[in-house]
């Protein structure tokens, strides 16, 4: 597995998990709890993992070229880091699963294509399992063949939904107070936090050329991305975009109302969901990561393995249980959003001290060990 990954290959990937995924079922889930001003709830949490994303690449520059299992187990012990990894397996699992059952429901809503989820999950878990057990560097570069395409998608159809938007639907501003903004911001933190991926290549990447200022910016322009895409569909749709359970099925939909190019909109649809499909395995790996540090994998053979188990999961949960009402009802509006956070906001906020005492702990060995030689 070569996970060696060039600086560009980060900064694009970093745009694409922003943005990939956040344009399905959650503009509808946010509208639905916060209204008109859901767009400032998703504000809110992308100024909240800006501030965990500037904790992260301080970490990467305090690190010393050690792994993030090193970090975690000179720190939480062994035991601890690998209860943490079990826990952010388990939360990019259940990302995966969200983000891929949105996928369907998109193609089975915007191109008229009804199929089933085993028929849809093979084909995808067959090539995000190809990437990811060559490595994130293969990830890497098919973010880079495809990253253009998918940013012109997006640029489409932001150009075909303007001339359509009424920027009046977002007002009255905070008419419900900000306290709901803020509460439904909390709501879904869920699906937010998709910087993590970084943590899981903690000592591979090369901290050279403005490494911190280009990832900060490809955040920003991410969340440039969504956020438009969001204020957009609340302004196509007002008062009704909480009906919706995919807002970009519903841009689609409308922009071919007013189109006269025909269903150029299957286009830029089709394209776009390409990000979320490369978001999904490049969590999928970052999940196959986190169980070799739990079960002390290190060989191609192991992580085959391990992504066939996994893979059996992805087909059989969502056939036996409600997945996506148990992710909406458990890990947004109910307690289990406090077993992720810890994994997506409390982790991220203390690698900067984890990293320091990490180092110490390296160069105090080395130093007992120089007295004792001495």
């Amino acid at each position: 597995m070569n996970n060696s990954i060039k600086q560009t290959q980060i900064i694009l990937l970093v745009i694409i998990v922003v943005a990939g995924g956040k344009f399905l079922s959650l503009p509808g889930l946010v509208a639905k709890l916060a209204g008109r001003d859901s767009w400032v709830s998703m504000a809110i949490m992308f100024a909240v993992d800006f501030v965990c994303l500037a904790f992260i690449l301080w970490s990467v520059y305090l690190n010393k070229g050690k792994s993030f299992d090193e970090i975690l187990s000179d720190v939480l012990t062994p035991v601890g880091a690998k209860i943490v990894f079990l826990i952010y397996a388990f939360f990019f699992i259940l990302r995966i699963m969200g983000g891929l059952l949105d996928t369907q429901e998109l193609i089975s809503s915007t191109l008229s294509v009804v199929t089933n989820w085993i028929a849809f999950i093979l084909p995808v878990l067959f090539v995000a399992g190809f990437n990811v057990v060559r490595g994130v560097r293969n990830i890497g570069r098919v973010t880079q063949i495809f990253f253009g395409f998918i940013f012109a998608s997006v640029v489409g159809i932001l150009l075909l939904s303007l001339k359509n938007t009424d920027f009046s639907n977002l007002q009255p501003h905070f008419a419900n107070g900000f306290d709901l903004v803020a509460k439904t911001a909390l709501d879904v933190s869920f699906w937010f936090s998709d910087y993590i991926f970084i943590l899981f290549l903690l000592g591979k990447i090369t901290k050279t050329g403005w490494f911190s200022v280009k990832v900060s910016l490809a955040y920003l322009v991410g969340v440039t991305i969504t956020l438009s895409l969001d204020v957009i569909f609340l302004c196509l749709f007002g008062n009704l975009a909480e009906f919706s359970s995919s807002a970009l099925a519903k841009v689609s939909g409308f922009n071919l109302t007013g189109s006269v190019y025909g269903r150029i909109d299957w286009l830029f649809v089709m394209i776009w969901a390409s990000s979320v499909i490369i978001k999904c395995t490049l969590f999928l790996w970052s999940a196959t990561m986190a169980l070799s540090y739990v079960f002390g994998i290190k060989n191609k053979k192991g992580y085959i393995i391990l992504f066939a188990l996994v893979g059996v999961l992805f087909v059989l949960l969502p056939l036996v249980l409600p997945i996506k009402n148990i992710i909406v009802n458990v890990f947004c509006l109910g307690v289990g959003k406090y077993v992720t956070i810890f994994v997506q906001y409390v982790i991220p906020l203390s690698m900067p001290l984890f990293t320091f005492l990490s180092n110490k702990k390296t160069n105090g060995g080395k130093n007992y060990a120089k007295q004792k030689t001495g």
